[in-house]
């Protein structure tokens, strides 16, 4: 099924494109022999007008055959013999030859309007309402706004999702009127949110794995474990942290409850003690009552050694430099420690943690350090007082993009979820004018992303993939649903009509500065010209197709990459 995704994504995106180049050839009276999904032997097909609709052997790939449109003599199996000039390509006018060349990226770029604009009207998956998380000492927790409350009105505007609470917070009003459903509650809650000010709300919250960091609380002796996943409350389902907190913070002074770890599912009863206190300022109900955390809050693991320059398969080519021991094991950080404070700054969320630690940095780029920290942790109920300084590397973005940071050494517990969803619809015209506006960004985005390539400012491995990266997320988004599945393929299609557009002989760009060039000039450049330039340009593709697999073979071995 995996592959099966891929072939049909490829397939789709190859008739878009293709498609282009015929209709536009058909519409300058261009003979077309040819019209095959996938290369190699004919597997099978129809013919319609002279044109042979074919699917062959190899599903990576498909092309239009022109008349006219080979340099010089063929030996091509699907000639028909000598060109008719009045049907041939290379017979019809500049301006013509670019249209059909030009067609096939215009197509694609087209593509992802139609798909998004389609999925747009069909409803599309958007974060409901619903708050997640709320930070402190934000305009949010001012306004008196908790997990779980869903926002029903914005200023008497009826909004479902979240896209829409943050449009109508950013119109420029400084205060708003939030409608808020609580439980059984209706409430008005005035905020203030200032035009391009986060108001310390969102639509994730962490997993329902819970933390212990005190052996002594409710929870430790009860044998709860850090790491454990929490599955319900007195028999009611806890889905992630919010759903805990307001089950356990409901809980009378014993509770019942089921979770799940290395020793199984099991059940575990729990017993409020008020003698017991805190290590630290308590978090919530949960930890001032349970000595419950989310597992978020937890160091995961800690580093031994530092990357300071990630290069992926590259780096492997390069003299090793010696190994640098990382800050958290040189200051004796250990998996299973909570952040307290750093620089006296309370630690509420893992965020903080990385808050904290970006703001060492001094200077930029490869000249830039760290500045000494001072933090606290709590392990088995105690806090204990740790320095250390903060090692700065260069690493890569989720786009494969290079930047500096500093880093401790060290990966959170537990993962993050998304709350509720609900499906927005879209009318015509606004389904419309936000799919253009996407695939423009998108667009964007990727001409940058090629130009950053060109500059060294990404990682060439993490930034380009081949059909074993296409199958794995073709594969990744069928299992999503059909919304992700086509957004992925309108993604792919303007990725394939902005690379076509690239000035390489043997693609499409290529092509348009060959009759860019003959429109300047009067006539066309030399047969022995182009069929040197078309050589170096498959040199470049087979090199590139090379690069591209093993970085997708490099890739599996990291686990996905």
């Amino acid at each position: 099924m995996q592959i099966l995704a891929a072939v049909a994504m490829v397939a789709i995106l190859v008739f878009v494109h293709e498609f282009g180049h015929f209709i536009v050839a058909k519409a300058c009276r261009i003979h077309v022999p040819v019209f095959s999904l996938g290369f190699g032997r004919r597997l099978f097909g129809i013919e319609i007008g002279g044109t042979d609709y074919r699917v062959s052997a190899l599903p990576f790939g498909g092309y239009v055959r022109m008349a006219g449109a080979n340099f010089g003599d063929s030996n091509d199996e699907d000639d028909d013999g000598p060109d008719d000039p009045s049907t041939s390509f290379n017979h019809r006018p500049v301006w013509q030859r670019l249209a059909v060349v030009a067609a096939g990226p215009a197509f694609n770029l087209a593509l992802p309007v139609v798909v998004f604009t389609v999925l747009l009207m069909a409803g599309e998956p958007q974060p409901a309402a619903v708050v997640g998380m709320v930070e402190r000492a934000s305009p949010a927790e001012q306004a008196g706004l908790l997990p779980a409350d869903q926002i029903t009105r914005v200023d008497g505007v009826e909004v479902d999702s979240w896209r829409e609470v943050f449009t109508l917070l950013d119109l420029g009003e400084t205060r708003h009127e939030l409608s808020v459903r609580r439980g059984s509650q209706e409430l008005s809650l005035p905020i203030d949110a200032p035009k391009d000010t986060a108001i310390g709300i969102g639509h994730s919250r962490s997993s329902a794995e819970l933390g212990v960091d005190d052996p002594r609380s409710p929870a430790g002796r009860a044998g709860l474990v850090t790491g454990e996943r929490l599955l319900a409350v007195q028999g009611a389902e806890v889905a992630d942290w919010v759903e805990a907190e307001r089950l356990l913070s409901q809980a009378p002074s014993s509770v019942e409850i089921e979770v799940e770890g290395e020793a199984g599912r099991r059940t575990v009863r729990l017993e409020k003690d008020p003698s017991w206190q805190s290590a630290g300022p308590p978090l919530g109900p949960t930890d001032r009552d349970w000595g419950l955390l989310p597992a978020t809050l937890f160091v995961g693991t800690v580093g031994e050694t530092v990357d300071k320059d990630p290069d992926g398969l590259f780096a492997k080519l390069k003299p090793a430099p010696p190994a640098k021991p990382t800050p958290a094991s040189l200051a004796g950080i250990q998996p299973g420690d909570r952040f307290l404070r750093i620089e006296s700054r309370p630690i509420e969320r893992w965020s903080d943690v990385l808050d904290a630690v970006s703001a060492t940095m001094e200077g930029d780029g490869d000249q830039a350090s760290a500045r000494p920290i001072a933090l606290e942790v709590i392990r088995e109920g105690q806090v204990l007082s740790l320095s250390l300084t903060p090692e700065v590397v260069r690493d890569t973005d989720a786009m494969g993009r290079f930047y500096y940071r500093p880093i401790l050494g060290v990966t959170r517990m537990g993962s993050f979820v998304d709350g509720p969803m609900t499906r927005v619809y879209y009318g015509f015209v606004p389904a419309t004018a936000r799919a253009v506006e996407e695939t423009t960004r998108l667009a964007g985005f990727i001409v940058e992303q090629l130009g950053k390539l060109v500059t060294g400012e990404a990682a060439v491995q993490k930034s380009l993939g081949g059909p074993v990266e296409i199958v794995r997320q073709a594969s990744n988004a069928a299992e999503a649903g059909l919304f992700t599945y086509a957004r992925l393929a309108g993604m792919l299609s303007i990725s394939l009509g902005i690379v076509n557009l690239l000035p390489v002989p043997v693609l499409d760009g290529g092509q348009l500065i060959f009759f860019l060039v003959e429109a300047v000039r009067g006539r066309p450049l030399s047969h022995r010209v182009r069929e040197r330039l078309q050589q170096v340009g498959v040199l470049f593709l087979v090199l590139l197709m090379l690069f591209v697999l093993v970085f997708d073979i490099s890739r599996l071995f990291e686990g996905g990459g």
